[in-house]
C-alpha cells in the first residue's frame, strides 16, 4: 500500500511512523522544513492519558498550573493527567529522523496545492491530510468555512526575561472584561526554561470569517505589562486558529483528515497535539482495515473524545454564564487543598463534578502503536 501524508506536524509524523511499522510505503510532504512554523504554547496535555512520555524535545513535566482569577490559584493538574513542556522543534525533528530510519521518504519545502492533491489521489492508495486548519483538502472540496464556524484565535510572543519565580509551573490568567460571546478567553505564560517563555492570548470567535472581537495584539501588550514583561526581549511572534469542533466529515474519497485538519483541537484550551498524534495512528489503522476501517474512523475518534468533550462543554458554559466573581469562586473551590470546599463546590456545580468523574474514571484503550 502506498500512502501520502501532508504535513510534518505531530499528526503527520505519527501517521508516518505507524504506516512504516505496518510495512506501508509512506511519503510525507512538508511545505517548510520539519520543525519550522510552530506557533503554539509548546505544551502537550495528554487529556486522554494514552500517550507515552515524549523523548527528545521534552523539557520537563509540569505538575502544577497557576490559574489566575481575581487572585492566583495553584492546581496540581499533573496529578490527574500528564502535562509536558516541550521544545517542539527538537521533538518533531527527532520524530522525522525516526520515520526516515524506518523507510519513510520526507520531502521538505514541498507544498501541496489543491490541484496537486487531485493528481496525487490517482498516484496513491490513500492520502492522510495533516496539513492543519484550513486544510489542503478543504480548499479542494470547498469546505474551508467549516473551520471558522467557531474557533479559538490566538496570538503569542516568544519572550526572553526572568521566569524563575514561575518555573517549573505554567500560568493561565482569565479576563474579566471580555464578553461571554468570546469566552473562553485568557492569557498564558509557559516558561521553556528560566529565561525563555511563550506568552500569549486567546479568545473564541463564532460565526464569522472576519477579525471581529478583542484586539489580541493590544490585549497581549496589556498582558506583557501586567506580567512585568514590559521591557522583555521579544524573540518571535505569531498567531493562528484552533477549530472548536471536529468536522462533520473526515473522509473525502481516498483522503482522511488528521489532527487540526479534522478539527481535533480543544474548544477550551486550543491544544491538539495529543489528538493529532492519536488521529495519525488511528487513520493508519483505519486504512489498514480497508473500507470497513475507514467507515469507522470518525466513530472511533468520537469514542476517544466523548468524556473529555463533555467536561469541556460544561467548563465553557461556566465561563459564558457565570459572573467573573462567581467564576473566581469556582476556581477557589476547585483548587482548594481541603476536601470540604471542593465538595461544596461539586454540589453547587454538580454538572462539572459529574463530567469530571466520568472523564477521570474512564480508561481509554491505547491504540496499536505507541504514541509519544
Amino acid at each position: 500500500m502506498k500512502i501520502a501524508i501532508l504535513g510534518a506536524g505531530p499528526g503527520g509524523l505519527y501517521a508516518a511512523l505507524s504506516a512504516a511499522r505496518k510495512n506501508m510505503k509512506a511519503e510525507l510532504f512538508e511545505k517548510r522544513k520539519v520543525g519550522e512554523g510552530i506557533v503554539c504554547g509548546e505544551c502537550i496535555f495528554d487529556s486522554l492519558k494514552i500517550l507515552n512520555r515524549p523523548g527528545k524535545g521534552l523539557l520537563r513535566p509540569v505538575d502544577e498550573v497557576v490559574l489566575q482569577g481575581r487572585r492566583p490559584y495553584t492546581f496540581p493538574l499533573g496529578r490527574y493527567r500528564p502535562l509536558w513542556m516541550m521544545d517542539r522543534r527538537t521533538w518533531q525533528k527527532n520524530l522525522a529522523a525516526e520515520a526516515r530510519a524506518l523507510g519513510v521518504e520526507i520531502f521538505e519545502h514541498s507544498k501541496v496545492t489543491p490541484g496537486r492533491l487531485r493528481r496525487m489521489q490517482k498516484e496513491y492508495d490513500w492520502i492522510l491530510d495533516a496539513s492543519g486548519a484550513p486544510s489542503v483538502t478543504s480548499r479542494l472540496h470547498a469546505f474551508t468555512a467549516d473551520y471558522f464556524r467557531e474557533y479559538l484565535l490566538a496570538y503569542q510572543f516568544v519572550v526572553r526575561s526572568d521566569f524563575r519565580a514561575l518555573m517549573p509551573r505554567i500560568k493561565f490568567a482569565f479576563f474579566e472584561d471580555i464578553p461571554a460571546s468570546h469566552q473562553p478567553a485568557y492569557s498564558w505564560v509557559f516558561p521553556k526554561d528560566e529565561r525563555t517563555a511563550n506568552v500569549g492570548v486567546v479568545c473564541t470567535v463564532r460565526d464569522t470569517l472576519s477579525k471581529e472581537g478583542p484586539d489580541l495584539k493590544k490585549r497581549l501588550a496589556t498582558v506583557m505589562m501586567s506580567e512585568g514583561l514590559k521591557d522583555a526581549q521579544i524573540l518571535g511572534k505569531g498567531g493562528g486558529i484552533a477549530t472548536s469542533n471536529m468536522l462533520s466529515r473526515l473522509v473525502y474519497d481516498n483522503i482522511l483528515l488528521v489532527g487540526d485538519a479534522a478539527g481535533l483541537t480543544s474548544a477550551l484550551h486550543g491544544g491538539g497535539i495529543d489528538l493529532a498524534s492519536l488521529s495519525g495512528v488511528l487513520a493508519v489503522d483505519a486504512i489498514a482495515d480497508g473500507a470497513k476501517g475507514v467507515a469507522e474512523y470518525e466513530k472511533t475518534l468520537k469514542k476517544y473524545l466523548r468524556e473529555r468533550k463533555a467536561l469541556e462543554q460544561v467548563a465553557i458554559r461556566k465561563m459564558r454564564t457565570l459572573t467573573f466573581g462567581q467564576f473566581d469562586d469556582l476556581l477557589s473551590g476547585v483548587t482548594a487543598q481541603s476536601k470540604m470546599p471542593r465538595l461544596k463546590t461539586g454540589l453547587r456545580h454538580w454538572d462539572m463534578f459529574y463530567t469530571t468523574l466520568k472523564w477521570f474514571g474512564t480508561k481509554k484503550k491505547k491504540p496499536g502503536w505507541p504514541i509519544g
